[in-house]
């Protein structure tokens, strides 16, 4: 008897839970303004002066020489 009032205890406060998080709007509000700058940003890549195929997402070091790798132009 004291299982089957734990678990409608917690399925109870489950389902409060969920309607609660459902009634803020802040909840399931989706900031446009990030993503679709992420998406319409071009990506900036970076390229070793000495070895022109050596294309990173990052700046760094060129794995080959040790250069440090500029951005694209």
């Amino acid at each position: 008897m004291k299982r089957l009032l734990l678990v409608a205890a917690i399925a109870v406060l489950s389902v409060s839970a969920c309607k609660n998080n459902q009634n803020n709007p802040e909840s399931t509000k989706v900031d446009s303004t990030n993503t679709e700058t992420l998406q319409n940003s071009p990506k900036t890549e970076y390229t070793c002066p000495m070895h022109p195929d050596v294309i990173s997402d990052k700046a760094g070091q060129c794995p080959q020489c040790g250069m440090d790798l500029q951005a694209k132009s």
